[in-house]
């Protein structure tokens, strides 16, 4: 067997006491999240900080629906990596499309997840399920619920599919027996000639994917887009704005998990230098789009020709009460993708200056995304009334906190039980082994 390889499999054969420590936090951390979740389903979302206009002066939405645009956006754009990937058959960026499955599908189940916290009672989505054909009209949660099903739909047939034709090229007496319980339940029926077949199933969904991901993708955008009685929203730039987050925090998440992974289990080989200079291109690619969308999206509401509603947004963004807090989220992007244009070959070459840069991103587009719920419901569009606020409380931050804590604990656990990737020599060796 090859160094690649070897190191492909080293995550399956490493089981270390600092990965156990965290696993231990990482569940910890969840079980307080879990608390938190019956506290609030015990005493409904009164526990929250969100109200409604008028008296109240409030928000109706708050930061799980933010986050719930930040794992959306970022299941989208890990989406569109792997629809490249596989489409375009880049075997050097074999493993990079594995840990876009993973967080493709992670990010979207975190994603319905939210959409259910933010309800209050989670029953209520079998009343949005029951009456699809009416509320897919008119609701926009209807139509979240309908991309997030979509996406896991389509993300987990690449998935399995991927594995299938995977674990048909490997030994499995030779994986834990887990991962070769896995395997053997995957490749069920599988015959040699079946691996062609498998090749090209794989390249036409890549293809699929791309489409889903630059069509369906930009839904959660069209639905503040459309609501026209809100500024702030309102416009034909919304799903543009979210898909250009989406495709930059989706590189951001795959180039910090490929920087630790190659970190941690020692993967050089498995993930070369040239496979970060192409995340990292692409990184600074979609960092230019993303600023250059939020220029055109916020500009024209400053100009004094806009409506009145529409200016108080962005003053409040580009110079007012959250200014600060806008312009950090720009800098967080703009800063990075600044450093890796001037600097890229010495950024990018062992993939951890390129993982600390995305980490800075990836916050920068969380912000913005609170932002871009939060700041326009704070202003009633045409209503007399004033000001709204919203101050998470302490059960919103757990809550959020840790979903993206048990998004990092499933992704975790899905490298001790999943290959990071496709064995590069050994097919006819296994083939033999298989037969």
């Amino acid at each position: 067997m090859s160094t690649t390889n070897n190191t492909i499999l080293t995550p399956l054969k490493t089981l270390s006491v600092k990965f156990l420590a965290l696993v231990v936090v990482l569940g910890i951390a969840a079980l307080v999240m879990l608390e938190a979740i019956v506290h609030q389903l015990q005493h409904g979302l009164a526990v929250t900080d969100l109200a409604s206009w008028g008296t109240q002066e409030g928000v109706t939405w708050g930061i799980y629906i933010g986050t719930f645009e930040w794992f959306a956006g970022m299941a989208v754009g890990a989406l569109a990596a792997v629809g490249y990937i596989r489409y375009n058959e880049l075997t050097r960026y074999d493993i990079i499309a594995r840990i876009g499955e993973l967080w493709a599908l992670i990010s979207g189940l975190s994603a319905a997840y939210l959409i259910v916290i933010d309800l209050g009672r989670p029953d209520r989505v079998l009343n949005i399920l029951t009456a699809w054909f009416v509320t897919v009209q008119y609701s926009p949660l209807a139509w979240d619920v309908t991309f997030v099903t979509a996406l896991l739909v389509m993300t987990s047939a690449m998935l399995i599919l991927s594995l299938r034709r995977d674990f048909s090229e490997m030994d499995l007496n030779k994986l834990p027996v887990y991962t070769a319980l896995l395997g053997e339940l995957l490749t069920l029926g599988f015959r040699p000639e079946e691996r062609e077949k498998l090749d090209s199933m794989l390249r036409w969904l890549g293809l699929a994917l791309l489409i889903l991901a630059f069509t369906g993708g930009m839904v959660p955008g069209w639905l503040l887009g459309v609501v026209g009685a809100q500024a702030g929203w309102y416009g034909g730039i919304a799903g543009i704005a979210f898909l250009s987050a989406g495709l930059m925090s989706g590189v951001a998440v795959l180039a910090i998990t490929a920087g630790v992974l190659r970190y941690l289990y020692g993967m050089e080989e498995a993930l070369p230098e040239e496979v970060f200079v192409g995340l990292g291109k692409a990184l600074t690619l979609f960092g230019f789009v993303y600023l250059v969308v939020q220029f055109n999206n916020l500009l024209p509401s400053i100009f004094p020709m806009a409506p009145l509603a529409e200016s108080r947004v962005g003053e409040a963004m580009l110079y007012g009460h959250f200014a600060t807090d806008f312009w950090l989220a720009m800098g967080a992007v703009a800063i990075p993708m600044l450093i890796l244009a001037v600097f890229r070959e010495r950024m990018l070459a062992g993939g951890v200056g390129l993982a600390v840069v995305s980490v800075v991103m990836l916050w920068g587009v969380w912000v913005k995304s609170q932002l871009t719920v939060i700041e326009p419901l704070m202003y009633s569009s045409g209503l007399p009334y004033e000001v709204g606020t919203y101050v998470p409380t302490l059960v919103e931050w757990v809550i959020t906190i840790g979903s993206i804590l048990v998004a990092i604990l499933l992704f975790s656990i899905a490298t001790k039980l999943v290959p990071m990737g496709r064995l590069l020599d050994d097919t006819a060796s296994t083939e033999e082994v298989r037969n």
